[in-house]
């Protein structure tokens, strides 16, 4: 019970509902919800591109936030590269049931892309996934444990949990050995069958980019690390290298 409640604590933070839509950026989009098989329902948002509109990007949120507090991220990942975009809450996030937890992020994330494939009748050879922080976990993950995604673009993913747990709460964390094997990408990267991009924030504090590179080492080939100059975890969108990488890697996947 205590890890559970240190893990829900530590991992997962939910923030309170805003107001913006898609459309206060001009941008059409679908609702719609995606059913779990533990029987709870998961808000969903389709963005359709305006450019490459034969891509869709599965979206993995990070540790906060909601559907509606990602409406610029949104916004900008669709003005670069042109492509839909399929975004989902975890449980506990936003509108969707439940609670979120190790086990169920990779519930909801299996479930969000059968929903998308079904719904939107998207081709599973022309889905990519955007994992962010926390998000990147899941989608190392789910990218493991399911046919693989035409490609994979993780931003300033971790290690491991237990990585993290030394960095960021060892005490707490009796230096990592509470947190036990969840969130173990390293297990999960190099099994990954598609080309994957990692971008990191030279400067990110919260998770440095040496996690990233250790993901990088065990990763199969092909595979591209671009570490964004000057750019710490909150910030990486903000600089043009990152959206250069990005675009540069999606258009080398053709």
């Amino acid at each position: 019970m205590l890890i559970e409640i240190l893990e829900r604590r530590l991992l997962f933070q939910p923030r309170p509902i805003c107001d913006a839509l898609p459309t206060d950026l001009g941008m059409d989009y679908d609702e719609s919800w995606a059913d779990t098989p533990d029987g709870r329902r998961l808000h969903c948002w389709f963005l359709p591109g305006d450019g490459r509109t034969d891509l869709t990007w599965l979206w993995f949120g990070g540790v906060g936030g909601n559907l509606s507090l990602r409406v610029g991220e949104f916004g900008a990942v669709r003005k670069y590269t042109g492509a839909n975009i399929f975004g989902f809450d975890y449980g506990g996030f936003g509108h969707s049931q439940g609670k979120a937890s190790v086990r169920s992020t990779a519930i909801d994330a299996r479930s969000a892309l059968v929903h998308l494939q079904h719904r939107y009748n998207i081709d599973p050879e022309r889905i990519l996934y955007l994992g962010v922080s926390l998000g990147a976990a899941v989608a190392i993950r789910l990218a493991a444990e399911t046919s693989s995604p035409k490609g994979a673009a993780l931003v300033a993913p971790f290690a491991s949990l237990t990585d993290m747990a030394r960095l960021v709460h060892p005490v707490l964390t009796l230096g990592g050995r509470l947190v036990g094997p969840k969130f173990h990408s390293m297990s999960y990267v190099s099994r990954i069958g598609c080309p994957l991009l990692i971008l990191h924030g030279a400067e990110d504090t919260l998770v440095p980019p040496f996690q990233g590179r250790k993901l990088f080492d065990a990763a199969a080939e092909p595979k591209r690390f671009a570490e964004i100059p000057g750019a710490d975890h909150l910030d990486i969108g903000d600089q043009p290298e990152f959206w250069d990488a990005l675009c540069g890697w999606l258009e080398d996947l053709g």
